[in-house]
């Protein structure tokens, strides 16, 4: 079982590597920008904690290739490095950072910071002086970055020769590998410390995405893209009931049907290139354009229930969904950051107890001044969805 979650964890670094994209407009990063019209390899690094759209954690492949082919997505059109969002180093609305690239890998939720790590109750450091201690999906760490292990070459005599290691970097996520002799000045110099998850077994979450990226023995998949019709986040996201949705037509029609659950919910008379949809009931939502006698395909979302209370008098938050399950919680900034390690902070999944009572206790020591937010992440059938900071009043 091991072995099993070692492999989910290469699987799901390589997902984030090898993932190659070609975007319609330009699309700022951290370090400059992605041009249009030109095909980059490896998920885009941008912090989007304030938001929660880290890309396999919580938005799947399938959501963000479809906002890359929507050349009026949130992608290209909302860029969360300005006003109305808080975030600092951050760009694009989805994306990941090195913590999430390792946190997505090893199945940890919620997400991670690279100062977590070396105090996370279920890692253990390893001996760096031992060359050949190495194992797949185990941790480099140096202070403000983490990366993984996934690959290790070794010999007959069982002596590793050759690492690959996984990280995400400004420039994106990417892969590298590092000769034997070589091993013991990148453990001295790039990083100080060796971290194992102890409990890799738990680690059975893994969905393939052959479409958009297939990963070792997986077999690529034709996809056809919608050219029609997509909600402003890309095909299969979620939104919060009270937020507002957006369908972008990318082709011309005489109508927009919208169905809710499986049924007729509106017809729209098509007089602008963008609908918006506001005050939408929680349910499962698909439109599509209507031409004469051609209907496109459709595009998909979902409207997600939830209900977020914080009592400081009691020292609870109570929270709750009829169509989604709450995950996890943890206490941030107002730009969702979270600079005090987890055994500091309230930073972790909701037991089953938790979920079925409907609140989590807060311990009073463990509140920070510094942190007066705090996000709930809910988990869907199309995906996980984090309410953006609230604050603790």
């Amino acid at each position: 079982m091991a072995y099993q979650g070692a492999l989910n964890a290469v699987k799901k670094t390589y997902q984030l590597t090898d993932i190659a994209f070609t975007p319609l407009k330009p699309i700022a990063n951290n370090i400059g920008t992605y041009l249009a019209d030109s095909t980059y390899t490896g998920m885009i690094y941008s912090s989007v904690k304030e938001i929660g759209t880290y890309v396999g954690s919580n938005v799947s492949f399938h959501t963000f290739m479809t906002a890359i082919h929507n050349p009026r997505s949130k992608i290209y059109t909302d860029w969360i490095n300005r006003k109305p969002y808080h975030g600092t180093n951050c760009r694009a609305y989805y994306g990941t950072v090195c913590s999430g690239l390792v946190s997505y890998a090893l199945g940890i939720m919620p997400i991670l910071g690279s100062y977590d790590f070396p105090v996370f109750d279920e890692m253990e450091e390893l001996d760096i002086t031992d060359t050949d201690v190495f194992h797949l999906a185990d941790v480099l760490w140096r202070k403000g970055h983490v990366a993984i292990i996934s690959d290790v070459i070794r010999d007959s005599e069982d002596r590793v020769v050759l690492l690959e290691v996984s990280e995400s970097r400004p420039n994106g996520c990417q892969k590298y590998t590092i000769e034997r002799r070589s091993i013991p000045a990148m453990i001295g110099n790039r990083y100080k410390k060796v971290l194992r998850y102890k409990h890799l077994e738990k680690n059975t979450a893994y969905t393939p995405a052959p479409e958009f990226v297939s990963v070792l023995d997986e077999n690529p998949v034709p996809f056809v893209y919608n050219d029609d019709i997509c909600v402003d986040k890309g095909d299969r996201s979620c939104y919060f009931v009270g937020e507002a949705v957006t369908l972008n037509l990318l082709s011309p029609g005489d109508s927009v049907q919208v169905y809710k659950d499986g049924f007729l919910h509106a017809s729209i008379t098509v007089e602008t290139e963008n609908i918006r949809l506001s005050d939408l009931d929680s349910g499962v939502y698909q439109a599509r354009i209507f031409q004469g006698e051609r209907d496109s395909d459709y595009t998909t979302w979902m409207m997600v229930d939830k209900t977020v209370i914080p009592s400081v008098d009691e020292m609870k938050v109570y929270f709750g969904s009829e169509n989604s399950t709450p995950v996890s919680l943890f206490f941030c900034s107002k730009a969702g950051g979270r600079n005090f390690t987890v055994d500091e902070t309230i930073c972790r999944r909701f037991s089953e107890e938790e979920i079925a009572n409907g609140y989590i206790s807060i311990p009073p020591e463990r509140m920070k001044e510094e942190r007066p937010y705090f996000t709930i992440t809910f988990a869907t059938e199309f995906g996980n969805i984090a309410t953006t900071p609230i604050e603790w009043k």
